[in-house]
């Protein structure tokens, strides 16, 4: 029996299904490919990824390089695919209690009107950057990728129908501004 391993577990190691890369390359991609969706810092990748070797999912080889430090390159094994396939293969877990703006909206009569607009403003606008990002990606390189970067915007477009209604809201019950 495959031990359970986590999101960005799997992430690292499917990321690793496309051949040996370092940390700096696993970054680099979840961030221009994966990021809207998924996106570990990069202190949780570099400390990922010697746990996966620990646990016999990947290798690691040492790269020496000329006038910069040495690099590790990272391959996935036959365990650690066996690892990712099971995981892949279990339902997925819905989450949509992970939402700090909806918490802070909830307790939004303990703050000052103008702030939980702004929160509500900081919301529209990293979802319209988002969009922004999304639109201008050349196109995806597979099926499940397009389909994925659909529901980004899909869900980019949603909260930035939400916040503008919700600042809406909010300041005609407050009497303040909206947005510019």
């Amino acid at each position: 029996m495959t031990a359970k391993i986590s999101a960005t577990d799997a992430a690292l190691l499917g990321l690793l299904t496309h051949g040996e890369q370092s940390g700096y390359d696993l970054q680099r991609t979840s961030e221009t490919s994966g990021g809207f969706f998924w996106a570990p810092t990069k202190s949780r990748i570099y400390a990922v990824l010697p746990q996966l070797v620990e646990r016999g999912y990947a290798t690691s080889r040492d790269v020496v390089q000329t006038g910069r430090p040495n690099k590790q390159l990272y391959r996935i094994t036959r365990s650690g695919r066996t690892a990712l396939q099971a995981w892949l293969e279990e339902p997925p877990v819905f989450e949509p209690e992970r939402a700090p703006i909806l918490l802070k909206l909830y307790l939004g009569e303990l703050l000052e009107p103008e702030v939980l607009i702004e929160h509500v403003r900081k919301v529209r606008s990293e979802a319209l950057a988002l969009k922004r990002r999304l639109e201008a990606q050349p196109p995806a390189e597979s099926t499940y990728a397009e389909i994925t970067v659909r529901h980004g915007l899909e869900w980019a477009r949603a909260m930035i129908r939400w916040a503008t209604g919700a600042e809406q809201e909010i300041a005609s019950k407050l009497g303040a501004p909206t947005a510019r």
